[in-house]
């Protein structure tokens, strides 16, 4: 028994769901399987082009948009140990490359929408940088791979990856392979396949013998076929269903964060690294076998705890991302097969940590179920109105991985080694995030956070408030958690950010939708264009936008029309914080006043001169996020008749 419970720890934390699903699967029968209904999965058609995947057109439209933007990259680091061969080296990274179509393709717009072509062959470069002279070669090292992880791609241009060979010492027996991918290529998934595959190669090479590696299966064409096969409007009201019950009522954190944040301003991302004491990782996996659940339940529940301890609220909701390759077909993909989930939890009372470890197993369960909506039509579904740059279903990110690859050294043949560790590269996606890998060195966790409303005081306390969760936690797992966490005479207090209580936002408290007659010649234009764009008649100066149905691609649409009738530089998230006829009118004559435009001074005509772009990255990232697919297809039509 004791070994077959170090096999599971060993697994991933989808494969130990899997396994439990099919479990579950043997016990209720045929119906209960969770691919029971799956679409078959079929090869794509030869020639290509093929059509991108859902979310491909998401970071492709983004791509176009922004520049010097590296928020969507996969970047990794191989450190070899032993002596290394180059050229070897580079004939396996040819060979690998040759095998997975994602690695030669790239996304253009056709007839029929975006599509991914592949190549038949495309450079593979591997520069060798020597920086065995520097007096602290690992940092230097560390410094470069910084510098390699913020690579911006052009996704119209194959290859979508780079990469580059660190020389650290003279002996040429300490080296760091660097490899960063565009995310619509490649995700965390992908990186295992491909490690194993350049290992095998390079070994057969050095003993002199074919490598002998299997066909490689599916390619990452062949899913964006399946996907879109599968995803039939039925399955997408199953689907859809299945999430509106889940988020229904959902309010969000309502944190207040330590400043606002600045309008138009590229969110500059921070991270913070600690790990996670080996004895306390001991505790955590006895009381996941205790709980007959997985490390990964145990962690991801305690961090919904600091949540609802840093909220002051008892139902919380963290972004999950899933790898989606619970299909044995797709499990070897080299590609992006990821897909974002929102678990929401309920966390009160007299809960105990147990009852809550109980409530996140049965979440994750469910939505490894339904994990296949993709998050764009999650978003189109539920219409959740934004404020300000925060995510508009949740704020917060938890991650959590460990493959064979990162938990111990690949062998490369008798005499070379590689271990494999994940990289930040500063930039955040949402407000913060917490990413938990297990390692050669443990489990090591980073918090990346928006350090332009965050202040590092206030992430390092999340740190060191999770870790105290664990502690708590695993020590009286059946304890009451306020006896466990809330301070008081013999208690421990872990102190967090005062940012709870933040006020409603204006989408918090809708107005009328057609009331009042637009007073000033400002809401007289800006009703004039929302009566235009959005189809709609006799807009009054108290309509909101987004009860008026309004959503990212419209506000994109509208906000560019405002522009143009009065002659402003507006951002598109002024129309999120300002949703209403006239509390937008008034920032337009704002910016008039401001000088952004001579007041009183009739705008130039439409093609008189060229506007400046109204939207800058950080607001373009909030709005292309939020998109859902279908408006992501439309806002690509669009760039095509302009282009």
């Amino acid at each position: 028994m004791d070994d077959s419970f170090s096999r599971l720890t060993r697994l991933t934390p989808e494969q130990r769901l899997r396994l439990a699903e099919r479990v579950r699967a043997e016990q209720l029968g045929p119906a209960a399987a969770p691919g029971a209904a799956r679409q078959p999965v079929s090869r794509a058609p030869a020639h290509g082009p093929h059509p991108a995947t859902y979310m491909q057109e998401q970071l492709w439209f983004l791509g176009r948009l922004t520049a010097e933007v590296p928020d969507y990259n996969v970047p990794f680091r191989f450190d070899l140990d032993g002596k290394l061969d180059a050229r070897h080296l580079l004939t396996a990274l040819c060979t690998v490359v040759r095998r997975h179509e994602a690695l030669r393709t790239e996304l253009l717009e056709g007839p029929d929408g975006l599509c991914q072509v592949v190549r038949t062959e495309v450079p593979v470069d591997l520069p060798v940088r020597d920086l065995s002279g520097h007096d602290d070669p690992s940092a230097a090292a560390q410094a470069r791979c910084f510098e390699l992880a913020r690579t911006v791609f052009d996704l119209r241009t194959a290859p979508l990856w780079r990469f580059e060979l660190l020389r650290l010492d003279e002996r040429g027996e300490r080296h760091v392979l660097v490899w960063i991918a565009s995310h619509s290529i490649a995700d965390g998934g992908a990186v295992g396949v491909l490690l194993g595959e350049i290992a095998a190669v390079y070994g057969a090479l050095v003993d002199g013998r074919e490598a002998g590696l299997p066909d490689p299966g599916a390619q990452l064409a062949d899913y964006a076929w399946w996907q879109r096969a599968a995803l039939t409007r039925q399955e997408t009201e199953r689907l859809t269903a299945y999430w509106r019950r889940r988020l229904d009522g959902y309010e969000g954190l309502r944190l207040s964060y330590d400043r606002p944040g600045t309008p138009g301003q590229v969110p500059a991302g921070h991270t913070i690294r600690f790990t996670v004491p080996a004895g306390l990782r001991q505790e955590i996996v006895a009381l996941a076998r205790r709980l007959a659940g997985s490390p990964f339940m145990v962690l991801l529940a305690a961090y919904q705890v600091l949540l609802a301890r840093l909220s002051a609220l008892t139902d919380v909701a963290v972004a999950l991302p899933l790898a989606c390759r619970d299909d044995p077909a797709f499990e070897n993909v080299v590609g992006s097969l990821t897909n974002t989930v929102a678990l929401r939890t309920r966390v009160g009372g007299d809960d105990s940590f147990v009852t809550v470890v109980g409530r996140v197993k049965d979440a994750v369960l469910g939505a490894m179920e339904h994990q296949s909506l993709p998050f764009g039509k999650l978003v189109e579904e539920l219409r959740p109105v934004r404020k300000g740059r925060t995510n508009p279903v949740v704020e917060t990110v938890f991650s959590y991985g460990g493959t064979p690859a990162t938990r111990s050294w690949t062998p490369f043949g008798d005499t070379l080694r590689a271990a494999c560790r994940g990289m930040s590269n500063d930039t955040v996606r949402f407000d913060f995030e917490l990413v938990l890998d297990e390692t050669l060195e443990g489990l090591v966790a980073r918090f990346e956070y928006d350090r332009d409303r965050i202040d590092a005081r206030s992430a390092q306390q999340i740190c060191d408030a999770y870790l105290g969760v664990l502690r708590a936690v695993t020590g009286r797992p059946e304890a009451p958690l306020p006896e466990l966490l809330d301070e008081g005479p013999g208690r421990p207090g872990w102190p967090l950010p005062d940012w709870s209580g933040a006020p409603a936002g204006p989408q918090d408290v809708p107005v009328p939708a057609e009331a009042g007659i637009p007073r000033t010649g400002e809401e007289r234009g800006v009703a004039r264009v929302w009566e235009r764009v959005m189809g709609r008649a006799e807009v009054g100066r108290d309509a909101d936008f987004f009860s008026l149905g309004g959503h990212s691609m419209l506000a994109v649409r509208v906000m560019a029309a405002v522009n143009e009738e009065f002659g402003t530089d507006l951002s598109v998230l002024q129309l999120f914080e300002t949703s209403t006829v006239a509390s937008l009118a008034a920032a337009v004559a704002a910016a008039r006043g401001a000088g952004r435009c001579d007041a009183g001074v009739p705008p130039e005509p439409a093609g008189g001169r060229e506007t400046a772009d109204p939207l800058a990255a950080d607001e373009l990232l909030a709005v292309v996020e939020r998109m859902s697919d279908d408006e992501v297809e439309q806002a690509l039509e669009g760039l095509r008749d302009t282009t």
